[in-house]
Protein backbone atom coordinates (compact mmCIF):
# COMPACT_ATOMS: atom_id res chain seq x y z
CA UNK A 1 0.00 0.00 0.00
CA UNK A 2 1.01 3.26 -0.75
CA UNK A 3 -0.16 7.35 -0.64
CA UNK A 4 1.28 9.92 -2.16
CA UNK A 5 3.03 12.94 -0.49
CA UNK A 6 1.38 15.64 -2.44
CA UNK A 7 3.69 19.01 -2.16
CA UNK A 8 3.26 22.28 -3.79
CA UNK A 9 6.47 23.53 -5.23
CA UNK A 10 6.43 26.99 -6.16
CA UNK A 11 8.35 28.74 -8.50
CA UNK A 12 7.99 32.14 -7.64
CA UNK A 13 10.58 34.55 -6.17
CA UNK A 14 11.89 33.76 -3.00
CA UNK A 15 10.04 34.41 0.46
CA UNK A 16 11.07 38.08 0.77
CA UNK A 17 11.80 39.04 -2.65
CA UNK A 18 9.09 41.29 -3.09
CA UNK A 19 9.77 43.15 0.08
CA UNK A 20 13.21 43.00 -0.51
CA UNK A 21 12.36 44.87 -3.97
CA UNK A 22 9.90 46.81 -2.70
CA UNK A 23 12.42 48.22 0.57
CA UNK A 24 15.13 48.93 -2.44
CA UNK A 25 12.71 51.18 -4.27
CA UNK A 26 11.78 52.66 -1.41
CA UNK A 27 15.25 53.33 -0.33
CA UNK A 28 15.70 54.61 -3.96
CA UNK A 29 13.54 57.00 -3.93
CA UNK A 30 14.52 58.59 -0.81
CA UNK A 31 18.43 58.75 -1.63
CA UNK A 32 18.98 62.65 -0.92
CA UNK A 33 20.55 63.11 -4.53
CA UNK A 34 17.29 61.59 -6.01
CA UNK A 35 15.06 64.27 -3.42
CA UNK A 36 17.92 67.02 -4.45
CA UNK A 37 17.19 66.45 -8.13
CA UNK A 38 13.53 66.56 -7.71
CA UNK A 39 13.82 69.98 -5.75
CA UNK A 40 16.33 71.43 -8.22
CA UNK A 41 13.32 70.50 -11.13
CA UNK A 42 10.87 71.85 -9.03
CA UNK A 43 13.07 75.36 -8.69
CA UNK A 44 13.63 76.00 -11.69
CA UNK A 45 10.15 75.52 -12.94
CA UNK A 46 9.54 77.91 -10.29
CA UNK A 47 11.59 80.32 -10.94
CA UNK A 48 10.84 80.06 -15.21
CA UNK A 49 14.35 79.06 -16.18
CA UNK A 50 15.50 77.23 -18.87
CA UNK A 51 17.80 74.23 -18.00
CA UNK A 52 19.25 71.12 -19.59
CA UNK A 53 18.83 67.80 -17.36
CA UNK A 54 22.64 66.75 -17.85
CA UNK A 55 23.12 70.23 -16.63
CA UNK A 56 20.83 70.31 -13.67
CA UNK A 57 21.90 66.55 -12.89
CA UNK A 58 25.89 67.84 -12.76
CA UNK A 59 24.53 70.74 -10.21
CA UNK A 60 23.06 68.11 -8.09
CA UNK A 61 25.95 66.12 -7.86
CA UNK A 62 28.26 68.96 -7.33
CA UNK A 63 25.72 70.16 -4.56
CA UNK A 64 26.25 66.43 -2.73
CA UNK A 65 29.72 66.76 -2.82
CA UNK A 66 30.23 70.28 -1.88
CA UNK A 67 32.22 71.08 0.94
CA UNK A 68 32.45 73.67 3.47
CA UNK A 69 29.73 75.95 1.57
CA UNK A 70 31.96 75.25 -1.77
CA UNK A 71 30.66 74.08 -4.48
CA UNK A 72 32.60 72.14 -7.43
CA UNK A 73 30.79 72.84 -10.98
CA UNK A 74 32.07 71.58 -13.78
CA UNK A 75 30.33 73.19 -16.90
CA UNK A 76 31.02 74.38 -20.27
CA UNK A 77 30.40 77.38 -20.78
CA UNK A 78 28.37 78.35 -22.65
CA UNK A 79 25.72 75.76 -20.91
CA UNK A 80 21.81 76.09 -20.13
CA UNK A 81 22.77 77.66 -16.42
CA UNK A 82 24.30 80.79 -18.23
CA UNK A 83 26.52 82.33 -21.22
CA UNK A 84 29.56 83.36 -18.94
CA UNK A 85 30.73 82.07 -15.75
CA UNK A 86 29.27 85.20 -13.39
CA UNK A 87 25.88 83.97 -15.28
CA UNK A 88 26.27 80.31 -14.06
CA UNK A 89 27.75 81.59 -10.63
CA UNK A 90 23.95 84.04 -10.60
CA UNK A 91 21.77 81.22 -11.51
CA UNK A 92 23.13 78.53 -9.63
CA UNK A 93 23.39 81.26 -6.20
CA UNK A 94 19.11 81.40 -7.43
CA UNK A 95 18.75 77.49 -7.32
CA UNK A 96 20.21 77.07 -3.72
CA UNK A 97 18.31 80.00 -2.46
CA UNK A 98 15.09 78.20 -3.40
CA UNK A 99 16.32 75.22 -2.48
CA UNK A 100 15.61 75.13 0.98
CA UNK A 101 11.71 75.64 0.21
CA UNK A 102 11.72 73.01 -2.65
CA UNK A 103 13.78 70.61 -0.57
CA UNK A 104 10.72 70.53 2.08
CA UNK A 105 8.05 70.64 -0.37
CA UNK A 106 9.40 67.43 -2.17
CA UNK A 107 10.25 65.10 1.26
CA UNK A 108 6.88 65.68 2.23
CA UNK A 109 5.12 65.06 -1.06
CA UNK A 110 7.40 61.57 -0.68
CA UNK A 111 6.21 61.55 2.52
CA UNK A 112 2.54 61.55 2.05
CA UNK A 113 3.09 59.63 -1.75
CA UNK A 114 4.49 56.36 -0.05
CA UNK A 115 1.98 54.88 1.32
CA UNK A 116 -0.50 55.10 -1.84
CA UNK A 117 2.24 54.25 -3.93
CA UNK A 118 3.25 50.91 -1.94
CA UNK A 119 -0.75 49.81 -2.02
CA UNK A 120 -0.82 50.56 -5.81
CA UNK A 121 2.60 48.63 -6.52
CA UNK A 122 1.84 45.63 -4.07
CA UNK A 123 -1.30 45.26 -6.02
CA UNK A 124 0.23 45.14 -9.69
CA UNK A 125 3.18 42.51 -8.63
CA UNK A 126 0.32 40.80 -7.07
CA UNK A 127 -1.77 40.55 -10.28
CA UNK A 128 2.26 39.23 -12.13
CA UNK A 129 2.53 36.97 -9.10
CA UNK A 130 -1.21 35.36 -9.24
CA UNK A 131 -0.84 34.17 -12.48
CA UNK A 132 1.85 32.15 -12.15
CA UNK A 133 0.32 30.74 -8.62
CA UNK A 134 -2.98 30.05 -10.47
CA UNK A 135 -1.14 28.00 -12.65
CA UNK A 136 0.63 26.25 -9.96
CA UNK A 137 -2.72 25.88 -8.07
CA UNK A 138 -4.43 24.30 -10.82
CA UNK A 139 -1.54 21.75 -11.19
CA UNK A 140 -1.91 21.03 -8.04
CA UNK A 141 -5.94 20.62 -7.57
CA UNK A 142 -5.28 17.91 -10.53
CA UNK A 143 -2.86 15.82 -8.91
CA UNK A 144 -4.84 16.41 -5.38
CA UNK A 145 -7.85 14.72 -7.56
CA UNK A 146 -5.68 12.10 -8.73
CA UNK A 147 -4.23 11.05 -5.02
CA UNK A 148 -7.72 11.42 -3.44
CA UNK A 149 -8.72 8.77 -6.21
CA UNK A 150 -5.97 6.45 -5.14
CA UNK A 151 -6.82 7.34 -1.30
CA UNK A 152 -10.68 6.23 -2.03
CA UNK A 153 -9.76 2.74 -3.89
CA UNK A 154 -7.10 1.75 -1.27
CA UNK A 155 -10.05 2.31 1.39
CA UNK A 156 -12.46 0.20 -0.80
CA UNK A 157 -9.50 -2.65 -0.86
CA UNK A 158 -8.73 -2.89 2.37
CA UNK A 159 -12.40 -1.97 4.33
CA UNK A 160 -14.81 -1.68 1.51
CA UNK A 161 -16.69 -4.53 2.93
CA UNK A 162 -16.69 -3.03 6.24
CA UNK A 163 -18.32 0.40 5.06
CA UNK A 164 -20.92 -1.56 2.85
CA UNK A 165 -22.00 -3.50 6.76
CA UNK A 166 -22.12 -0.52 8.19
CA UNK A 167 -23.89 1.43 5.54
CA UNK A 168 -26.54 -1.67 5.86
CA UNK A 169 -26.51 -1.12 9.67
CA UNK A 170 -27.00 2.64 9.55
CA UNK A 171 -30.15 1.78 7.53
CA UNK A 172 -31.62 -1.10 9.80
CA UNK A 173 -31.33 1.25 12.70
CA UNK A 174 -33.91 3.87 11.76
CA UNK A 175 -36.05 0.85 10.06
CA UNK A 176 -35.86 -0.43 13.32
CA UNK A 177 -37.02 3.02 14.91
CA UNK A 178 -39.98 3.55 12.38
CA UNK A 179 -40.90 -0.36 13.31
CA UNK A 180 -40.68 0.54 17.17
CA UNK A 181 -42.63 3.73 16.72
CA UNK A 182 -45.28 2.17 14.97
CA UNK A 183 -45.87 -0.32 17.83
CA UNK A 184 -45.40 1.45 20.40
CA UNK A 185 -43.22 -0.63 22.28
CA UNK A 186 -40.41 -0.56 25.17
CA UNK A 187 -39.64 3.10 25.46
CA UNK A 188 -41.73 4.65 22.60
CA UNK A 189 -45.16 3.91 24.28
CA UNK A 190 -44.65 7.25 25.50
CA UNK A 191 -45.39 10.57 23.03
CA UNK A 192 -42.13 12.73 24.15
CA UNK A 193 -40.05 9.77 24.53
CA UNK A 194 -41.19 8.30 21.26
CA UNK A 195 -40.67 11.65 19.54
CA UNK A 196 -37.30 12.88 21.00
CA UNK A 197 -35.79 9.22 20.08
CA UNK A 198 -36.84 9.35 16.45
CA UNK A 199 -35.43 12.30 16.11
CA UNK A 200 -32.22 11.42 18.00
CA UNK A 201 -32.17 8.17 15.26
CA UNK A 202 -32.38 10.62 12.31
CA UNK A 203 -29.10 12.62 13.56
CA UNK A 204 -27.76 9.08 14.53
CA UNK A 205 -28.31 7.79 10.35
CA UNK A 206 -26.57 11.26 9.70
CA UNK A 207 -23.27 11.39 11.36
CA UNK A 208 -22.95 7.84 10.83
CA UNK A 209 -22.75 8.74 6.87
CA UNK A 210 -20.59 11.70 7.48
CA UNK A 211 -17.93 9.09 8.93
CA UNK A 212 -18.66 6.78 6.30
CA UNK A 213 -18.19 9.43 3.76
CA UNK A 214 -14.30 10.85 5.72
CA UNK A 215 -13.52 7.16 5.70
CA UNK A 216 -13.81 6.22 2.46
CA UNK A 217 -12.19 9.81 1.37
CA UNK A 218 -9.08 8.40 3.92
CA UNK A 219 -9.53 10.85 6.50
CA UNK A 220 -9.04 8.95 9.27
CA UNK A 221 -8.53 11.23 12.16
CA UNK A 222 -12.00 12.98 10.76
CA UNK A 223 -14.04 10.13 10.85
CA UNK A 224 -12.67 9.83 14.81
CA UNK A 225 -13.74 13.16 15.37
CA UNK A 226 -17.38 12.22 13.96
CA UNK A 227 -17.83 9.70 16.16
CA UNK A 228 -17.11 11.46 19.21
CA UNK A 229 -20.48 13.08 18.05
CA UNK A 230 -22.16 9.90 17.49
CA UNK A 231 -20.83 8.47 20.68
CA UNK A 232 -22.81 11.65 22.69
CA UNK A 233 -25.87 11.00 20.41
CA UNK A 234 -26.01 7.31 21.68
CA UNK A 235 -25.57 8.25 24.88
CA UNK A 236 -28.57 10.98 25.26
CA UNK A 237 -30.44 8.56 23.40
CA UNK A 238 -29.88 5.80 25.65
CA UNK A 239 -30.89 8.04 28.60
CA UNK A 240 -34.13 9.28 27.01
CA UNK A 241 -34.85 5.51 26.73
CA UNK A 242 -34.26 4.57 30.48
CA UNK A 243 -36.22 7.78 31.87
CA UNK A 244 -38.94 9.42 32.43
CA UNK A 245 -41.67 10.89 29.67
CA UNK A 246 -41.28 14.40 31.40
CA UNK A 247 -37.60 13.93 30.65
CA UNK A 248 -38.25 13.52 27.03
CA UNK A 249 -40.52 16.41 27.21
CA UNK A 250 -37.80 18.45 28.76
CA UNK A 251 -34.96 17.41 26.45
CA UNK A 252 -37.20 18.69 23.62
CA UNK A 253 -37.65 21.82 25.00
CA UNK A 254 -34.31 22.84 26.01
CA UNK A 255 -33.61 23.00 22.40
CA UNK A 256 -35.27 26.56 22.89
CA UNK A 257 -32.50 27.38 26.18
CA UNK A 258 -29.69 26.09 23.41
CA UNK A 259 -30.76 28.81 20.63
CA UNK A 260 -31.41 31.35 23.14
CA UNK A 261 -27.59 31.06 24.35
CA UNK A 262 -26.30 31.13 20.82
CA UNK A 263 -28.01 34.04 20.12
CA UNK A 264 -26.77 36.25 23.64
CA UNK A 265 -23.41 34.51 22.66
CA UNK A 266 -23.64 36.41 19.03
CA UNK A 267 -24.62 39.57 20.59
CA UNK A 268 -21.80 39.28 23.35
CA UNK A 269 -19.00 38.91 20.46
CA UNK A 270 -20.48 41.19 17.81
CA UNK A 271 -21.09 38.56 15.45
CA UNK A 272 -24.69 39.29 15.33
CA UNK A 273 -25.79 42.14 12.50
CA UNK A 274 -28.88 44.77 14.28
CA UNK A 275 -31.73 43.21 14.18
CA UNK A 276 -35.05 44.69 13.41
CA UNK A 277 -38.37 44.80 15.15
CA UNK A 278 -39.58 41.23 14.00
CA UNK A 279 -35.95 39.26 15.34
CA UNK A 280 -36.57 41.58 18.53
CA UNK A 281 -39.96 40.62 19.39
CA UNK A 282 -38.67 36.74 18.27
CA UNK A 283 -36.18 37.44 20.80
CA UNK A 284 -37.84 38.76 23.64
CA UNK A 285 -40.89 35.64 23.17
CA UNK A 286 -37.54 33.28 23.25
CA UNK A 287 -36.70 35.38 26.85
CA UNK A 288 -40.70 34.79 27.79
CA UNK A 289 -40.21 31.20 27.59
CA UNK A 290 -37.47 30.56 28.78
CA UNK A 291 -38.55 32.18 32.29
CA UNK A 292 -42.09 29.64 31.74
CA UNK A 293 -39.76 27.10 31.37
CA UNK A 294 -37.39 27.70 34.44
CA UNK A 295 -40.53 28.66 36.82
CA UNK A 296 -42.05 25.12 35.45
CA UNK A 297 -38.87 22.71 35.44
CA UNK A 298 -36.79 24.50 38.13
CA UNK A 299 -33.75 26.83 37.99
CA UNK A 300 -31.45 23.93 36.71
CA UNK A 301 -33.34 23.05 33.93
CA UNK A 302 -31.14 26.66 32.14
CA UNK A 303 -27.75 24.66 32.55
CA UNK A 304 -26.32 22.21 29.97
CA UNK A 305 -27.68 19.50 30.69
CA UNK A 306 -30.67 21.19 32.78
CA UNK A 307 -33.54 18.44 31.71
CA UNK A 308 -30.96 15.40 33.21
CA UNK A 309 -30.23 17.29 36.42
CA UNK A 310 -33.97 17.87 36.71
CA UNK A 311 -34.75 14.22 35.71
CA UNK A 312 -32.06 12.90 38.38
CA UNK A 313 -32.94 15.88 41.37
CA UNK A 314 -29.24 17.30 41.33
CA UNK A 315 -28.09 20.58 40.48
CA UNK A 316 -25.90 19.97 37.88
CA UNK A 317 -24.87 17.12 35.43
CA UNK A 318 -22.13 16.29 33.02
CA UNK A 319 -21.74 14.36 30.21
CA UNK A 320 -19.32 11.71 31.66
CA UNK A 321 -21.98 11.17 34.14
CA UNK A 322 -24.83 10.15 31.75
CA UNK A 323 -22.52 7.87 29.68
CA UNK A 324 -21.93 6.17 33.47
CA UNK A 325 -25.58 6.11 34.12
CA UNK A 326 -26.26 3.98 30.82
CA UNK A 327 -23.05 1.91 30.93
CA UNK A 328 -21.28 3.48 28.03
CA UNK A 329 -18.25 4.51 30.17
CA UNK A 330 -16.59 1.59 28.45
CA UNK A 331 -15.98 3.59 25.67
CA UNK A 332 -14.33 6.29 27.67
CA UNK A 333 -10.86 5.67 25.85
CA UNK A 334 -12.25 5.75 22.69
CA UNK A 335 -13.72 9.38 23.32
CA UNK A 336 -10.94 10.53 24.67
CA UNK A 337 -9.26 10.07 21.44
CA UNK A 338 -11.57 11.29 19.64
CA UNK A 339 -12.02 14.80 21.71
CA UNK A 340 -7.74 15.02 20.92
CA UNK A 341 -8.46 14.27 16.93
CA UNK A 342 -11.35 16.78 17.44
CA UNK A 343 -9.53 20.16 19.28
CA UNK A 344 -7.09 22.12 18.58
CA UNK A 345 -4.60 20.61 20.77
CA UNK A 346 -0.59 19.81 19.97
CA UNK A 347 -0.93 16.10 19.99
CA UNK A 348 -3.55 16.34 16.81
CA UNK A 349 -1.01 18.14 15.52
CA UNK A 350 2.41 15.94 15.39
CA UNK A 351 0.74 12.49 15.41
CA UNK A 352 -2.35 10.71 13.64
CA UNK A 353 -4.66 9.89 16.15
CA UNK A 354 -6.27 6.66 14.88
CA UNK A 355 -3.21 5.02 14.63
CA UNK A 356 -2.31 5.72 17.69
CA UNK A 357 -0.20 8.24 19.85
CA UNK A 358 3.25 7.39 18.78
CA UNK A 359 3.12 7.64 15.03
CA UNK A 360 3.76 10.80 13.55
CA UNK A 361 2.37 12.13 10.82
CA UNK A 362 3.90 11.37 8.01
CA UNK A 363 3.55 11.06 4.23
CA UNK A 364 4.96 7.08 4.74
CA UNK A 365 2.09 6.00 5.91
CA UNK A 366 -1.08 5.84 3.87
CA UNK A 367 -3.96 7.85 4.91
CA UNK A 368 -6.39 4.80 4.22
CA UNK A 369 -4.59 3.65 7.56
CA UNK A 370 -6.85 3.73 11.06
CA UNK A 371 -10.03 4.39 9.34
CA UNK A 372 -11.31 1.56 10.58
CA UNK A 373 -11.56 2.76 14.17
CA UNK A 374 -13.92 5.02 13.70
CA UNK A 375 -15.79 2.62 11.73
CA UNK A 376 -15.45 -0.18 14.50
CA UNK A 377 -16.33 2.18 17.01
CA UNK A 378 -20.18 3.57 14.76
CA UNK A 379 -20.51 -0.22 14.58
CA UNK A 380 -20.41 -0.83 18.62
CA UNK A 381 -22.30 2.73 19.44
CA UNK A 382 -24.82 1.41 16.97
CA UNK A 383 -25.32 -2.18 17.73
CA UNK A 384 -25.06 -1.15 21.81
CA UNK A 385 -28.08 1.45 20.87
CA UNK A 386 -30.11 -1.28 19.58
CA UNK A 387 -29.81 -4.24 21.83
CA UNK A 388 -30.17 -1.60 24.78
CA UNK A 389 -33.62 -0.31 23.37
CA UNK A 390 -34.54 -4.03 22.98
CA UNK A 391 -34.38 -4.54 26.66
CA UNK A 392 -37.38 -2.66 27.06
CA UNK A 393 -39.76 -4.92 24.76
CA UNK A 394 -40.23 -8.38 24.21
CA UNK A 395 -42.23 -7.81 20.63
CA UNK A 396 -40.32 -10.47 17.98
CA UNK A 397 -40.32 -8.12 15.36
CA UNK A 398 -38.26 -6.00 17.40
CA UNK A 399 -35.59 -8.54 18.54
CA UNK A 400 -35.25 -9.76 14.80
CA UNK A 401 -33.86 -6.91 13.66
CA UNK A 402 -32.02 -6.49 16.50
CA UNK A 403 -30.64 -9.63 16.07
CA UNK A 404 -29.65 -8.85 12.19
CA UNK A 405 -28.41 -5.40 13.37
CA UNK A 406 -25.43 -7.30 15.84
CA UNK A 407 -24.79 -9.38 12.86
CA UNK A 408 -23.87 -6.86 10.61
CA UNK A 409 -22.41 -4.93 13.51
CA UNK A 410 -19.93 -8.29 13.80
CA UNK A 411 -19.56 -8.38 10.33
CA UNK A 412 -17.82 -4.97 10.42
CA UNK A 413 -15.48 -5.64 12.95
CA UNK A 414 -15.17 -9.17 10.83
CA UNK A 415 -14.30 -7.42 7.65
CA UNK A 416 -11.47 -5.33 9.05
CA UNK A 417 -10.10 -8.23 11.40
CA UNK A 418 -9.76 -10.48 8.35
CA UNK A 419 -8.29 -7.01 6.82
CA UNK A 420 -6.04 -6.67 9.24
CA UNK A 421 -4.70 -10.05 8.90
CA UNK A 422 -4.49 -10.11 5.37
CA UNK A 423 -1.92 -7.08 5.87
CA UNK A 424 0.28 -8.62 8.25
CA UNK A 425 0.71 -11.86 6.42
CA UNK A 426 2.32 -9.40 3.30
CA UNK A 427 5.37 -10.44 2.58
CA UNK A 428 8.22 -7.65 1.81
CA UNK A 429 7.99 -8.96 -1.60
CA UNK A 430 4.15 -8.40 -1.81
CA UNK A 431 3.76 -5.07 -0.13
CA UNK A 432 7.14 -4.61 -3.21
CA UNK A 433 4.50 -5.29 -5.93
CA UNK A 434 1.47 -3.40 -4.31
CA UNK A 435 3.55 -0.15 -4.44
CA UNK A 436 4.69 -0.69 -8.12
CA UNK A 437 1.32 -1.34 -8.58
CA UNK A 438 -0.29 1.65 -7.35
CA UNK A 439 2.75 3.83 -8.66
CA UNK A 440 2.03 2.76 -12.10
CA UNK A 441 -1.37 3.36 -11.81
CA UNK A 442 -0.94 7.09 -10.54
CA UNK A 443 2.12 7.41 -12.94
CA UNK A 444 -0.43 6.53 -15.39
CA UNK A 445 -3.68 9.03 -14.29
CA UNK A 446 -0.92 11.79 -14.25
CA UNK A 447 0.40 11.20 -17.42
CA UNK A 448 3.87 10.92 -16.18
CA UNK A 449 4.71 14.04 -14.68
CA UNK A 450 7.45 13.37 -11.85
CA UNK A 451 5.35 13.88 -8.83
CA UNK A 452 6.46 11.89 -5.64
CA UNK A 453 5.01 8.89 -4.54
CA UNK A 454 5.36 8.40 -0.52
CA UNK A 455 5.92 4.37 0.17
CA UNK A 456 4.12 2.70 2.96
CA UNK A 457 6.75 0.17 3.96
Amino acid sequence: MQSSCLKWNATVKKNGAIQEQLDKALTQAALPENVLLLALARSVKRLGLQCDEPDLKALGIALNKAEDGVIKLDLDIPCSLGKTGQEIQDTVNCLVNDLNETVKEVSDQIAEAVPQVVQTTLEKMADLVEDELLAQAMEHTENLKKIEELRVSTVERLWGKAVDQLNMLRHLVVEWNTAAAELKKGAYANSHTALALSRVILRVYSVVGEIIALARAGYADGALARWRSLHEICVIALFLSKQSDKCAQMYLSHSLIEELRLIESGEDNGTISAKNTEDDQYLRALKKQKRQLVEEFGPAFAKDYGWASIELGRAKVTFRELESIVGMDVLRQGYQHANSATHGGALAALTRISLGMRVEYSGEISPAFGCEVAMSYAAGSLSTLIAEFCLETENADLLVMNIVAQKFSSNVREHIKNSKGKLSRATPRVKFKLRQMEKSVLKSKRGGNGERIAKWK
